[in-house]
């Protein structure tokens, strides 16, 4: 007989806190500017959301929310106030204590007496969007805080009292040189984060920096020198004790974040707000469901006031995208999938069929099978997007 911890589901929580002061020139992400006077209207919206969620989808299911993420845009542009609604609106008999609590600040927004308030409320980790401190490079990607600004945030959260932080870089910056890189990545490490999150730029053709780039505007680092940024990367980082344990992140021991960690093995979470996404599976077929809500902010606003809650037409995914889905996320973890678990969920034969399918890209040495685990090599690991779409190409065909 299963003990009532072994049937709760663990559940994952993201917040999506779409406002920002300005729009950086390469992010495609679901985030407005100029919008601030509508936050708490917009807090209110998400917590009927969520309202509705716990009342219909999860008042038959045993869970436990093992993190909350609060994400943007810009949530610490958000005032004390409206923060503490939001939290007290999420979590009215307190917020569990073991639970991982995170939220994303930006330097030129952060205050000491935010960071009191945030811990007050029960928030426990600050991931901090650096990006660079360089502030050419700053002023290059639109960002509105300075290196010094930068600096002072990393203090505060410091002198504060904060054990689990992170700083957000980026690389592979127009202009930058390995020299830029270099400096950036050894100022994050002397500060001694316990974690890194290091995003290689992609450039979204809908954004200024996607036009720049089709008018040819747009200098960007040539591929061998993206791929020595990522050695260097790999190289500074392991001997300091950092594990590469994604893609992007890179964690001492003991501070993987636990809510990343949710998506890339494709445990249930529930995305609130504007543009959010879900994964549930209980009550939504043996595949689990997605669904997503709208965009922008007259559509989200609409659902609110009708209560026709994606999450109620929700469709069930068929076994063949659940399978992939799992493959796809699970690979951009550094120890992969383990091949068991997935024979056990979707059996045998399929997963035979997989690695059939992928023999040739192992044999290229792009991904590998080692200790019960298929994962990406090194070198697979550098190119891990072109390497999933030709492991699609490979699977369906």
């Amino acid at each position: 007989m299963k003990t009532k911890e072994e049937t709760t589901i663990p559940l994952g929580l993201y917040v999506h806190l779409p406002f920002c002061r300005r729009k950086c020139a390469y992010c495609d992400f679901v985030s407005y500017s100029g919008k601030e006077d509508s936050i708490s209207s917009y807090i209110s919206q998400v917590l009927l959301e969520w309202q509705a969620i716990s009342t219909v989808l999860l008042a038959s299911t045993s869970f436990r929310i093992t993190s909350c993420y609060l994400g943007g845009g810009t949530p610490s542009l958000l005032s004390e106030e409206q923060v503490r609604n939001l939290v007290e609106g999420l979590f009215p008999q307190g917020v569990p204590a073991d639970m991982e609590f995170s939220i994303e600040a930006n330097p030129e927004s952060l205050t000491v007496s935010k960071l009191a308030c945030y811990r007050d409320l029960g928030i426990n980790r600050i991931s901090l969007g650096v990006q660079s401190f360089n502030d050419t490079m700053l002023l290059r990607l639109g960002r509105i805080h300075t290196t010094r600004q930068a600096v002072e945030a990393i203090t505060s959260i410091q002198d504060s009292g904060w054990e689990n932080y992170s700083i957000d870089l980026m690389y592979g910056l127009p202009g930058q040189s390995m020299a830029d890189f270099s400096a950036d990545l050894k100022k994050a490490l002397w500060f001694g984060t316990p974690h890194l999150s290091m995003y290689c730029l992609t450039i979204n053709p809908s954004t200024p920096f996607g036009r720049q780039l089709a008018e040819g505007k747009l200098m960007l680092p040539r591929e061998e020198e993206i791929i020595k940024m990522m050695d260097v990367l790999e190289e500074e980082t392991l001997s300091v004790g950092f594990e590469h344990y994604e893609t992007s992140n890179f964690a001492k021991p003991g501070f993987a974040c636990r809510h990343n960690l949710t998506y890339w093995q494709l445990d249930p979470y529930i995305g609130l707000g504007v543009g959010a996404v879900s994964f549930f599976t209980q009550e939504s077929g043996p595949w689990g469901a997605h669904w997503e809500n709208p965009s922008t902010f007259w559509g989200y606003e609409r659902i609110a006031r009708s209560g026709k809650w994606p999450f109620l037409e929700r469709a069930p995914l068929p076994r063949e995208s659940a399978f992939m889905e799992t493959l796809l996320t699970g690979l951009r973890l550094r120890e992969g999938i383990e091949i068991n678990q997935l024979q056990s969920r979707f059996g045998k034969e399929m997963v035979k069929k997989t690695l059939q399918g992928v023999a040739p890209i192992v044999r290229e040495g792009w991904l590998e099978v080692e200790k019960g685990h298929l994962r990406a090599t090194k070198q697979g690991g550098r190119i891990l997007d072109a390497l999933i779409l030709e492991l699609v190409s490979d699977i369906m065909g």
